[in-house]
Order: structure tokens, then sequence, then C-alpha cells
């Protein structure tokens, strides 16, 4: 896989870290020399990524266990004070956490798990991304989202995960004028078809074999933050 020179000793937060694309995307980050602060809900099944990407590169990525779901503004302003306290600036925002519990016609989409999604998905990041503004514009540095394929949201069953998918991107629209002349760049990336355990309540009888793998679409993130 290719190297990164310009990701070396950069700080990177990323969301979603125990997933596939973000436990992907943790690794090879901490491989090319950046800090990655590894957030995700679960501390065991963080510590167990940590081990992992311990064993892979020889350095820990910095975990932050923050179940986004329950997550308030004040939750991520204490975030970024601990990042100014604590590293010498952040230079990159990277959402991939993601809920989505299976397609489920909109008649009997039940109000909680509608809500559940809207605030893990669309609520949370912006939020998120709201409180560490200042320190990325002091940087100059990268709000990367994870889209979905525009055509998508649109379609039926799709529920919450659709609707907060075009929402996400539409915000993502939105702050990258909005931030055109700050220093701060704002980017989608909009995955293929990826094997990974949330593709597989959509589509359970697809061939893994005939999907990208979370670190091969992690190398678009690396591109993107390092090329």
């Amino acid at each position: 896989m290719p190297e990164y020179p310009k990701l070396k000793d950069k700080v990177v937060l990323v969301t979603g870290a125990t997933g596939g694309l973000g436990a992907a995307l943790t690794l090879r980050l901490t491989h090319n020399g950046c800090t990655v602060i590894a957030l995700d809900k679960n501390p065991k099944v963080l510590n167990e990524m940590a081990d992992h990407v311990q064993a892979e590169t020889g350095h820990e990525p910095i975990l932050y266990p923050m179940d986004l779901l329950g997550a308030t503004p004040d939750d991520f302003a204490q975030l970024a004070h601990a990042i100014a306290d604590k590293l010498p600036s952040l230079d990159a925002l990277v959402h991939t956490a993601v809920a989505f519990s299976g397609l489920t016609p909109f008649e009997h989409y039940e109000p909680t798990r509608w809500l559940k999604e809207i605030q893990t998905n669309l609520n949370s990041p912006a939020f998120l991304t709201q409180a560490l503004l200042p320190a990325l514009k002091a940087s100059q540095g990268t709000v990367v989202f994870t889209g979905e394929n525009p055509q998508l949201p649109h379609k039926a069953y799709w529920g919450a995960y659709g609707a907060s998918k075009a929402a996400i991107m539409a915000l993502a629209d939105m702050l990258a004028e909005e931030l055109d002349s700050s220093g701060v760049t704002v980017k989608t990336v909009i995955p293929p078809p990826m094997h990974t355990r949330h593709r597989a309540k959509a589509w359970p009888g697809e061939d893994p074999a005939t999907l990208a793998s979370p670190l091969q679409v992690a190398e678009t993130y690396l591109e993107i933050l390092g090329g």
C-alpha cells in the first residue's frame, strides 16, 4: 500500500473507529505516522482494536469512548477542550460512525429507532464538527464526511438511514461553501459497495468477494488527508 509522508505527526480524530471502515482507517493512519484519536462507544472493542493497531504498527491510537447516541453538545465541547489541552493540534476530523438496523417500511418504523439513527448519523456529526471547527481552523485542517450513493436515500425502505445520509451530504456541501475562505477543507467520500456488517443487513446474500474491503476504501480517505 502507498505511503503518505505528509501525514506524519498529524492529529486525526476518527469516529466509528471500531467499525470496519473506521478500524481500517485508524490502522492506516497510524501506520503513516498520525496520532489518531479513536472515538467509539464500546471501551472493550476499542481496546481490542488498539491492541491490533499496536501489533501492526508499533503505536497505539488515543482511545476516546463516547456513545454518539447519547452525546450532547456539552460532551463535544468537553472533547474539544481535552484535545486543546493535551495535543498540539487537530488536523482532521473523519466521520465514519453509522447506525443502520436494516430495511423497514416507513409505516412500521419505530419512532425510537428513527430518533436513534438520526442522532447518530446526523445530529452528532453536525454538533461534533461544530465543536471542533475552532481547532480545525487553527490548523487549516480537513473534515471528511462519509456519504452514500446519492440515489439510495430516495429509494423505498431506507428510512432514517437514507434520510440522514441525504442530510449529512447536504450539510457537507453547505459547510464546504461556508468554510471556503477559512482554510478548512470539507470533503465527502462515497464508498463503493464495501464488505461490512452494516451492508450485510441490507444485502445478506451478497458475495463478500465481489465487494471492496474496508482497507481498500480507507485509501480514498488517506489520499484526501495526505495526498
